[in-house]
């Protein structure tokens, strides 16, 4: 009969225990998001090219940086002009982007307000499971001015991308999501198609009105690392012009038995037309193309190690009761 009363004791103090030590959500961060440019790599250069590409910008705003290696340019151009014309082709990063911060590219490339002028606030966690689609915060943008060049292409570009939150509670409490580090697979097509037909690699024949392909076949751009594995992305969802992935990571610093810390970052990329079967986007031609980043925090469902240590205690105990009664 002890044993059995003991026994029982032991499930009360394991399940009150469990219920008790429900650890709070935390519910809010300000943030700081930083991307640049790491390395690239470009054809060799044609005998008659004049342009080799070129990297420029600061991509901390001459500030401090949240990049593990430090700042790094924000703009890259690259090829020769053809014609009159004086304009290269470029990739350009709007870094950074904070929760103080109030404008961000349009569709067009210029700058517009994203919260009617005013800052544009803090990142709301969102609930374990919960729809994450009205949570979505302004983050970096990728900026692809397409016109026609020769000489030198681009081939690769490795983009950094990393993020800070400020925990509003507990005060105090900084963390940094994973740095993402993403390769992309840059394709230059041939304005008239690669057969000179007008047969684009993605899309319809070059001329179409209305579609991506109306002034030459689109540039594309792979994005090397969705596919999970060591890079740990895992898409959520896509659609013909959005893909969604996400990232998790682990608040560390904060007491186990009161706060969750088990989080997702949930990225969105959207703006262009999705191409490589949800792996990339096409880039249409003599024009301004914004790739638009946007993110959300939610929080995951983990077991938390003060939980499982009570659990185990309890089987231990029940454990040696069990003993104590075949002897």
């Amino acid at each position: 009969m002890k044993s059995i009363k003991a026994i029982a004791a032991a499930i009360v103090v394991s399940t009150s225990a469990s219920v008790y030590a429900d650890p709070m959500i935390i519910q809010e961060w300000s943030f700081i998001n930083e991307a640049g440019f790491a390395n690239f790599t470009a054809t060799n250069k044609p005998a008659n090219a004049t342009n080799e590409p070129t990297l420029s910008g600061d991509s901390a705003d001459g500030g401090t940086s949240i990049l593990s290696g430090g700042s790094l340019p924000d703009n890259l151009c690259w090829g020769d002009p053809v014609g009159n014309s004086t304009q290269q082709s470029c990739l350009s990063i709007n870094s950074q982007v904070t929760s103080e911060s109030t404008q961000s590219w349009n569709e067009n490339g210029v700058f517009e307000d994203i919260n009617d002028g005013a800052p544009q606030g803090n990142v709301q966690t969102v609930a374990i499971d919960g729809d994450y689609t009205g949570a979505f915060k302004q983050g970096t943008a990728i900026r692809h001015e397409n016109f026609p060049i020769t000489g030198q292409f681009l081939d690769t570009v490795t983009i950094q991308d990393g993020l800070r939150l400020q925990a509003t509670m507990p005060e105090g409490l900084q963390v940094n999501a994973p740095e993402l580090s993403f390769l992309v697979d840059f394709w230059e097509t041939p304005n008239r198609g690669v057969e000179g037909d007008g047969t684009c690699p993605f899309g319809p024949t070059a001329g179409t009105p209305g579609s991506v392909n109306e002034k030459g076949c689109s540039d594309l751009f792979q994005v090397i690392g969705f596919e999970g594995g060591a890079s740990g992305l895992n898409i959520l969802a896509a659609g013909p012009d959005f893909i969604d992935f996400s990232v998790k990571f682990k608040v560390t610093g904060v007491d186990a038995s009161m706060y969750h810390r088990d989080y997702e970052l949930i990225t969105r990329l959207s703006g262009l037309d999705v191409a490589f079967d949800g792996l990339g986007f096409a880039t249409s031609e003599r024009g301004v193309n914004v790739l638009n980043a946007e993110f959300a925090v939610r929080a995951i469902d983990a077991p938390e190690p003060s939980t499982l240590a009570i659990f185990a205690a309890s089987l231990l105990a029940l454990s040696g009761f069990t003993r104590r009664k075949a002897k």
